[in-house]
This record gives structure tokens, sequence and C-alpha cells, in this order.
């Protein structure tokens, strides 16, 4: 759990600094929307991976092969001299941490029943989404400070270090989890689970419910800075508070999926309660009231955490049999969305007007920021029609 932590750091803390980065190295919205995104792709990518090793090799084996990278890499990071090599390194902390999430999830599946997994994933996401509120408070504490985001990296490779230290000496001692073999037989069954209707659905959902979530939270500390000239630090700190309820919201839905009959029931009704509080989000940006706005901002993520409880979905529906690859590839699909929803903001809101530029940094009015997180609410709509029209009840 220690080592997902520094997996859910990396997704948020690019948010905070983007004005920095902007500033540095000389790039527009888009340009920090890919830095954002590039994390995600990579990460995406490689779960199919990393799931099919996990379920041959167990989760311990894996993850100590690969956190000596992802410590070298967020170092890297740190002391990056440009932009580009800035791209690169933040790519091999996602190559390298990309395993965390599913090999918890694995080794934890098989010391709880079914009926009680979803509390399991419940506190397992909140507790990473709890690095996902320091991503965004620690950096904006330190540039209040008047210290830079590269030692805010380099303190977070030592972190990393430590823990993985920690993990190396003592965690890995204890006997993994049941591993499988490779079989024909479970490969056909494997691709015929894939292009299943009812995990198509979840591919797609998913996709889009992380996505506006990585997306709404990377531009939030932007949007207060830019349209409510609020300092910079404070931005930062006042934004990590949608990102604490995805924290809290997490264990209550695994809670609530557990006491209801149905986890998709659960599902779907969390996607349409987002759906309406972002259009009602939408109307809140054009009377320019920042309370309201992050009001609504926490309730739309608190109400989004519902889509965390897949992963209780897929144990119901497919057993435990190569449960890890089976997380891996809705997980691949998660990220994907994550990679494409911070690059898309940042690209909608360099074709909106108005903006200006003052110090190398651009500034984004009402407007980009409107159509920008129009952009969120369109897809969740879209997303939410097809779970009512599609997705089964009784899972």
């Amino acid at each position: 759990m220690g080592l997902y932590f520094f997996s859910q750091f990396h997704r948020t803390a690019i948010g905070p600094l983007a004005g920095e980065f902007m500033r540095e190295f000389s790039v527009s919205a888009a340009g920090v929307g890919l830095l954002t995104s590039s994390y995600f792709i990579v990460y995406a990518l490689l779960q199919p991976l990393y799931g099919a090793a996990i379920d041959r090799f167990g989760s311990n084996r894996v993850v100590l092969f690969t956190m000596p990278i992802y410590v070298v890499a967020c170092y890297l990071f740190a002391t990056s001299p440009t932009f580009e090599s800035l791209i690169i390194s933040r790519i091999g902390v996602a190559a390298a941490i990309a395993c965390v999430y599913i090999a918890g999830l694995k080794a934890t599946a098989p010391k709880f029943k079914t009926t009680t997994y979803g509390k399991v994933v419940g506190i397992y996401a909140g507790w990473g989404y709890t690095s996902s509120l320091l991503g965004m408070m620690i950096p904006s504490i330190m540039l209040g400070q008047g210290l830079g985001w590269r030692q805010t990296f380099i303190a977070v490779a030592l972190a990393s270090l430590i823990f993985y230290l920690f993990f190396a000496l003592f965690t890995v001692r204890h006997s993994d989890e049941n591993v499988t073999e490779p079989s024909s037989k479970q490969n056909k069954v494997i691709l015929r689970t894939l292009f299943s209707s009812d995990l198509l659905l979840i591919y797609l959902s998913t996709a889009i419910a992380y996505g506006s979530y990585v997306g709404l939270v990377s531009w939030i500390p932007k949007y207060l800075y830019d349209v409510f000239t609020l300092p910079r630090d404070v931005s930062g700190i006042v934004a990590a508070v949608p990102v604490a309820m995805m924290a809290i919201g997490s264990p209550l839905m695994g809670l609530l999926a557990d006491k209801t009959k149905s986890s998709n029931s659960v599902y779907k009704y969390s996607h349409l309660l987002t759906t309406v509080i972002l259009a009602a989000l939408l109307y809140t940006l054009t009377l320019g009231n920042a309370l309201l706005s992050m009001l609504l901002f926490s309730c739309s993520v608190l109400s989004l955490s519902g889509f965390m409880i897949w992963p209780t979905i897929i144990r119901k529906e497919k057993g435990e049999k190569n449960f890890a690859l089976l997380l891996s590839l809705v997980n691949t699909f998660v990220f994907l969305g994550a990679f494409a929803y911070p690059a898309a903001i940042g690209l909608i809101m360099d074709l909106a007007t108005p903006k200006t530029i003052i110090s190398g940094e651009r500034i984004y009015g009402v407007e980009s920021y409107f159509w920008a997180f129009a952009f969120c609410f369109f897809t969740m709509a879209f997303s939410t029609i097809l779970l009512f029209m599609r997705m089964r009840t009784k899972a």
C-alpha cells in the first residue's frame, strides 16, 4: 500500500505546478496537458503485460523488480533540464510503477470473501486517493514556502526508496499469492471475456469517469489562479478538496456496494448523479462564484467515486481465475481515459478565447474553462445513457 501511495501522488502533482512548468519551460496549456497525460498512456498500455506477469509470477516478484527503476526515474524527473526530458522521465515513472494497483488487488483477493470485497477495494482506493490529495497539497505548500517543484520530487524519490527497502526486507519474505500457469484454453477464455458486452461497458464508462476526474483535478488549481487570482499555493490547497472527496467516497461506495443487492445499480446511479452535478457546475461557472464552484466540483467527485467499485463487479461476475489480467484489461482503458482528458482539456483551452500572456504564462478566461469542463459533462452524459440502456442490474 505504501508503494501504491506514490503511484497516486504522481497522478495529481502536476496540477498545482502547471504555471511553474509554463513559466520555466515556456509551454502552453496543451504542453502541460501532454506532460500530465504522458503518465497515463504508458500506465494504460502496460496494464495487460503487468496483469499477466502478476498472475504468472506473483505480486511481490513483479513489484520487487520494477520499483528501483521507478526511484531512478523519479529522481531524473526532478533534475530534468528540458521539457522533453521531463516528459521522458515521467514516462519512466509511469512504466515502473504501473504494476502496484493490480498487484495490491491480486494479493488481497484470496484473503477476503466476495461479499466483503467491495469494502476492501474502497479502502484500498481511498488510501491511494489520500496520496492524490497530498499530491495537490504538498507541492502547493512547498511553493508557498519558496521551494520549487524540483525539491518536491527529490523528496518523493527519497521517500520511495525508503518504502522500497522496507518492502524488500520485510514483505517479500512472506509467501506470495497463488500463481497460474498459462494455457491455450485459458487464453481462449480471456479472449471471449475481453469482448463481452458487459465488460465493454465497463471499459468505456471507467475510461470516461476516471478521465473526467483526472481532467478536472488537473486544471482546477489553474482555474482558481486564472479566474479568481488566488495565490498559487492557496489555489493548490483549495483544489485538493475535490480530491479529498474521492478519498472519502471510495470506501463509502465500496461499503454501499457490499450492502446492496446490486453493485451495478450503485455504479449506474453514481454516474447519473455526477452528470447532474456537472450540469449545475457549468451553470455556476458563468456566475463567477468561487465558493459555489468548488462545492459543486467536490460533490461531483464524491458521486463519481462510485465508479471505483468496478473491481467488485469484475470479481462477482468473472471470479478469481486470471483475476489480475482481467483487472489490468479494465485498468488499461481507465488510464487511456486519464491520458486523453488532461490533454484534450488543455487543447480546448488553447483553442478557446480569451487568454493573455503574463510573464510567459498563459492566463485563460472563464469561457475557456467552461468549454473545457463541458467536455467532461457531455462525455459523462453519454456514458450514463449507455449504462442505463445496456448494463444489467444483478451484479
